[in-house]
């Protein structure tokens, strides 16, 4: 079971142990001898080793960075295929989420696995013309009945509207 390491729970003006950084981050020591090995800088060579907070911080910060995929505003990752994909236009749908975000749902092209993507709700006009889909035109919704509605600012009324 994999796990990330958080470096928000490192301080920077600390100084560790390995005991200390295996306790804080919940990994085993030899994780973090590994890391050492890989190119955590530790402040001597003698024992017992000392990391300093900052270099701890930055170095889970650039090992994280690897792990992420970087997609295109219209692609999306599929975890079957290990790779960004353009999904289907036919199986593409967008669902509402709160704080102006919306789920975006496809189809991989490829082995046909379902894969998911939040993108900004303001995006979504983009996204589906990248894709190829075509907007469709807003109906009028302001229909004018011969009468001049309450809030409406100018003095005429137009009989241009349909009804």
């Amino acid at each position: 079971m994999g796990s990330r390491n958080n470096p928000n729970r490192i301080k920077i003006h600390r100084i560790y142990t390995v005991l200390d950084v295996s306790e804080t981050l919940g990994v085993h020591p030899k994780t973090v001898r590994n890391w050492i090995n890989a190119g955590l800088p530790v402040i001597d060579a003698t024992r017992p080793l000392l990391i300093q907070g900052a270099d701890l911080k930055l170095y889970l910060q650039e090992k994280r960075k690897t792990y992420l995929h970087r997609c295109e505003l219209n692609e999306m990752y599929c975890f079957k295929c290990k790779s960004p994909i353009v999904p289907n236009i036919d199986s593409v749908q967008f669902i509402a989420k709160p704080a102006g975000m919306a789920q975006m749902r496809g189809c991989c092209n490829e082995c046909g696995k379902w894969v998911n993507k939040y993108v900004s709700w303001r995006d979504v006009n983009q996204i589906w013309t990248e894709l190829g889909g075509k907007l469709p035109i807003a109906e009028k919704h302001l229909i004018l009945r011969g009468q001049k509605p309450l809030n409406y600012p100018l003095d005429k009324v137009f009989d241009d509207e349909k009804k």
